[in-house]
């Protein structure tokens, strides 16, 4: 195979506005959209109703006419989305305009008011159906429902009620309804590092990270999987997206890794578990952690310092099911005729401005900034760099636009935390008003009968399965409104029962029977969803395992001595190693299942806090791995690469 450099741009234009259209009303929106992100970031938001109320009304407005009515088609369709627009833009306005009596009279409202709650509601609930699917929808709307009906539901869930013209009042005129914290949070803070991840993807961040990558693995032992797993961790440290991670370092991966060999659906879940990793990775995690911070009024970078351990424990786990999984199936690396050309991403002057503002971000945020602004500087930053990276006026140019284009990209992606944050207000609303957080978390604490792994099983169900139909950020929020008072009974530190529920609901991701990740890598690597979906759930079995030991052991949250951090660290790590090569039939030789099996529990007792079970790990597989290198037979028959399971 010749070499060829890796051409990230060529692919990324596939998808970007060109210059042709960009005066389309859709690039000219979304385009406002990220500069009143980045305006209000520079200058302070507005008063809570007035910049949410402002953010949503740019969502509604970009989501029709991003997925517009039948698919566009038809002069019904277009008069349906100019209806649904001029409707988004007046239930909205009028909110900015009416700020001063909002607050003023918060129990109080006129006809208008009313009208006007009932029509930003049901296009919230429209425009989410056409974004996320029916789900949350459907959710949204029992969550009102039962708010109303409340006095007629059986027995302990039944309430008092509220009436139709109270809920709409609460919704619509307060800042504890559609206008709420959540919403507050996406449009303040997840949204700036929306658009610095677009700002770094669309100026050769993805190229950079994939070339460093492929500097440091393709050539080793399952190489190509590996630079998924690499490429996959960098990248998503900066773009905190699932989605993103799977879809851009994935196109290049995955046709890469079934080159040279291994079968689509490996090639698919290797890229869905890896991408899964960038939502718990920091310095910049998904939204949910955003969230976690806000509502525990503490300053993100806890909540960053506090998910580094687990998540550096969640990708040796994933690398280490690749290296096995290779060395079982004699899985090579790429050849230096397939080497693709390298060297133009990871040259100084194409990672400059990347580095230097990734670095800048990280030392604002240590040192005390808030995120907003720690944000808001890397990415003016990240511009400045960009557009000046030589003097001459025809590229200056050329990049001024690659910079307008990647603000016209975020905007677009801006619109699902928009909507998503105006639904998950109203579903945690009605849980307030109407108590259900409090009576389903004391169930869940019943069912346990007080015993915590108990508890936080039923946890990990709840999250993984309201993951399976949503976003990991509305998985998050509510599971986490129903689930962690049952864990703080346990007298739990609160961030730990909070990363407990966000690694759930980001593992769903490649969790079948719905697994959104799983679905975007298939379609790449055109494989069978299913058995690529269980295959993502073995090579991810990290992440099923760490949140409970580090509910167990804070010391995995950097809560403790350092060599107490020490030490867990190590066993953790070394215990998630010795489960990844039981579950993939090899510990650097073949092993039999009975030796898998043995391998498994030895890596579980390592993991567990203590130093009684953790020496009896260590001595059982040092014992098991001793038999199986003497009885490996001396010559092996070479293995078919193509015979990857």
């Amino acid at each position: 195979m010749e070499k060829q450099e890796i051409d990230f741009k060529e692919k990324q234009n596939e998808t970007t506005a060109g210059t042709s259209r960009f005066l389309s009303l859709t690039n000219v929106v979304a385009l406002f959209f990220s500069l009143f992100i980045v305006y209000t970031a520079l200058r302070g938001p507005f008063p809570n109703l007035i910049q949410r109320s402002i953010f949503i009304g740019f969502g509604l407005v970009l989501s029709f006419l991003v997925h517009p009515t039948f698919g566009g088609r038809g002069v019904y369709s277009k008069i349906c989305d100019v209806i649904f627009i001029v409707f988004s833009i007046c239930s909205t306005a009028w909110v900015v305009i009416n700020y001063d009596r909002f607050m003023m009279e918060t129990t109080s409202s006129n006809a208008i008011d009313l009208a006007l709650a009932v029509i930003v509601i049901i296009l919230l609930l429209e425009a989410v159906r056409r974004i996320i699917g029916p789900l949350f929808s459907i959710l949204t709307v029992l969550s009102i429902a039962y708010a109303i009906l409340g006095p007629w539901c059986p027995g302990d869930f039944a309430h008092k009620g509220f009436s139709f013209t109270f809920m709409l009042q609460h919704l619509y005129i307060t800042s504890r309804g559609i206008w709420g914290m959540t919403t507050g949070i996406m449009a303040s803070i997840v949204a700036i590092f929306i658009i610095f991840g677009q700002i770094i993807s669309s100026t050769g961040g993805a190229e950079a990270f994939f070339s460093f990558a492929m500097k440091i693995s393709a050539k080793q032992t399952g190489g190509p999987a590996k630079v998924a797993v690499i490429g996959s961790s960098l990248f998503g440290m900066l773009s905190g997206s699932a989605a993103a991670n799977s879809a851009i370092i994935g196109g290049f991966t995955i046709p890469m890794m079934k080159r040279v060999g291994y079968k689509p659906e490996f090639a698919a879940a290797t890229e869905a578990v890896a991408g899964t990793g960038g939502q718990i990775m920091p310095p910049i995690m998904g939204a949910g952690a955003f969230i976690i911070a806000e509502r525990l009024s503490i300053p993100y970078v806890e909540v960053a310092i506090a998910a580094f351990i687990p998540a550096v424990i969640y990708f040796v786990g994933v690398f280490s099911t690749i290296h096995f999984r290779s060395l079982r199936r004699n899985l090579r690396g790429l050849k230096d005729s397939e080497m693709p050309d390298v060297g133009h991403g990871l040259s100084f002057n194409n990672i400059m401005h990347l580095v230097v503002p990734t670095v800048v971000l990280i030392f604002f945020i240590g040192t005390g900034y808030t995120v907003a602004r720690a944000g808001i500087y890397s990415i003016i930053l990240a511009f400045a760099l960009y557009a000046l990276k030589d003097v001459k006026k025809e590229n200056i140019k050329k990049r001024l636009m690659d910079i307008v284009n990647a603000l016209i990209k975020a905007g677009k992606g801006i619109v699902l935390i928009a909507l998503l944050g105006g639904c998950a207000d109203i579903i945690i609303g009605m849980i307030s008003l109407t108590g259900l957080g409090v009576k389903l978390s004391a169930a869940i604490y019943s069912l346990s009968g007080g015993h915590l792994i108990l508890a936080l099983f039923f946890t990990m169900v709840v999250s993984i399965i309201l993951g399976m139909g949503l976003p990991t950020t509305a998985s998050y929020i509510l599971a986490s409104s129903v689930t962690v008072p049952a864990l703080i009974e346990f007298h739990l530190l609160p961030l730990s029962a909070h990363l407990f529920i966000l690694y759930f609901a980001a593992i769903s991701a490649f969790t079948p029977p719905v697994c959104a990740a799983v679905f975007i890598t298939s379609g790449i690597a055109k494989s069978n969803w299913m058995k690529t979906g269980f295959i993502s759930v073995e090579m991810g079995i990290a992440a099923f395992i760490v949140p409970f030991i580090f509910m167990y052991s804070n010391e995995l949250l950097m809560v403790g001595e350092w060599y107490s951090i020490l030490m867990m660290s190590l066993q953790t790590a070394f215990g998630i190693v010795l489960v990844a090569g039981g579950l993939m039939g090899n510990v650097f030789v073949n092993i039999n299942i009975v030796s898998r099996i043995v391998f498994v529990i030895c890596g579980l007792l390592i993991m567990v806090s203590g130093y009684v079970t953790t020496i009896i790990g260590i001595v059982i597989g040092a014992l098991c791995f001793l038999y199986n290198r003497r009885n490996e037979k001396k010559t092996k028959e070479p293995v078919n690469i193509r015979e990857l399971i």
